[in-house]
């Protein structure tokens, strides 16, 4: 009578009994767990003590007893931001027989971005080549922009986490920092970790590897090469961690951005006149009592804006025959442009108002002024101006009492 081949869940069976009847009889320091997928290991307990790594591996590794004489040593680790080394104590949590790793007390993985401003961009790159050679760090990425008017860099340097300080301070020398941004990420529980998957990962591969040697099957040994390969990939993986975290700890990673400094230019600050001295050309009308007369003559103005100004006019009658001015006028005031006409920034015809107080003398009379100014600013520039205006006023308190005065006028002004 003929039967199936048991499949290979009976055969497995079959062979870890009589694998560990054979290691019991011949390695009594030796026990076989029962099998079981290897899982990643537990994080630490909330005592702050790891769990025993016996606790953790999988139960398909195989597990050293107190018999045990030598246990492999956890991969050592790269100098600290310190300087100093750090490496983890072979020795497994308290109480843990095997292989443990000790928690690593410092692994910082440091990075830092920082905006310069240098006088020349090509010194600093030069600069910071010797200062990474110098403290036995490397360039890894650079990039220099000569498109822009100014010089612009990016540069990323890795340099040993001890000498981040000191790298820094020569930073300080080189230009003006203007950001700069620090992180420090602890990995050590990483590191510890990955140590931990890596020590299972190896038990189940030697593992795998004793129950190979007792397959009897194309079929078993087919499955069990493919355990093998995805173990073998998971533990490069592993150690590819391994190594990538052990670097970050070791050298620190500067991100720098350097921009050139812009010469300075001297900002011309334009002159501005103090005043503005001028000749005027005006006539008067005298709308007395009893008769009107009229005066010709020139005067003098000091405008030191065009919100105040001092003028002084001296005017004779036509057909007089007295030496000297027969009417004296001297007024002070001021004027402002209509918003709604230009606001004066024309530069021809921007028409203003403006008011006046002053004396006036006629022959052996004196009076008190006050009166109004409508005017049109015909032309100005910044060194010159000319207006046509027309004062009225009211001159009252003299021995001939209160009467209308007219004065149009003709003024030049020059800046000064």
């Amino acid at each position: 009578m003929h039967h199936r081949f048991p499949g290979f869940g009976f055969a497995l069976t079959a062979s870890l009994g009589l694998l560990a009847n054979a290691c019991a009889g011949a390695t009594p320091g030796l026990k076989l767990a029962q099998p079981e997928a290897a899982t990643a290991p537990p994080p630490p307990t909330a005592d702050g003590m790891d769990q025993p790594i016996a606790e953790r591996a999988p139960e398909s590794a195989l597990v050293a007893d107190s018999s045990s004489t030598a246990a492999p040593v956890a991969t050592p680790l790269p100098a600290g931001p310190s300087g100093t080394s750090q490496q983890p104590s072979a020795a497994g949590a308290p109480g843990a027989p095997g292989v443990g790793v000790a928690p690593v007390r410092e692994m910082l993985d440091i990075e830092a971005n920082v905006t310069m401003q240098v006088p020349k961009v090509k010194h600093a790159v030069r600069a910071l080549h010797d200062l990474a050679a110098r403290v036995g760090g490397v360039v890894t990425n650079e990039r220099v922009d000569s498109s822009s008017q100014y010089g612009a860099a990016e540069l990323t340097l890795r340099v040993p986490s001890g000498a981040t300080q000191g790298v820094f301070d020569e930073l300080d020398k080189l230009g003006s920092v203007l950001d700069q941004n620090v992180t420090a990420r602890d990995i050590g529980k990483e590191y510890f970790d990955a140590n931990l998957r890596l020590s299972s990962l190896e038990a189940t591969q030697h593992r795998y590897q004793e129950i190979l040697t007792h397959a009897t099957t194309v079929e078993e040994i087919l499955r069990i090469e493919t355990e093998l390969a995805r173990i073998r990939g998971d533990i490069e993986q592993v150690k590819g961690n391994l190594r990538w975290l052990s670097d970050r700890a070791a050298r620190a990673t500067l991100h720098l951005t350097l921009r050139e400094r812009g010469p300075e230019i001297a900002q011309s600050v334009a002159a501005e006149p103090k005043f503005f001295p001028g000749l005027r050309l005006p006539a008067l009308i005298d709308f007395g009592k009893h008769v009107n007369q009229t005066y010709v003559g020139g005067g003098f103005a000091l405008r030191f804006s065009r919100a105040f100004s001092v003028d002084l006019d001296l005017l004779k009658r036509p057909s007089s025959q007295a030496r000297g001015p027969d009417a004296v006028l001297a007024s002070v005031g001021g004027e402002i442009y209509s918003d709604l006409l230009g606001g004066g920034q024309r530069r021809f015809l921007n028409p203003y108002l403006g008011w006046r107080v002053g004396y006036a003398r006629f022959d052996a009379d004196n009076q008190a002024m006050l009166g109004a100014t409508l005017g049109l600013e015909l032309y100005k520039t910044r060194w010159f101006g000319l207006d046509a205006e027309a004062r009225n006023y009211l001159a009252f308190g003299g021995d001939r009492g209160g009467h209308y005065l007219l004065t149009p006028n003709l003024s030049a002004r020059i800046a000064f």
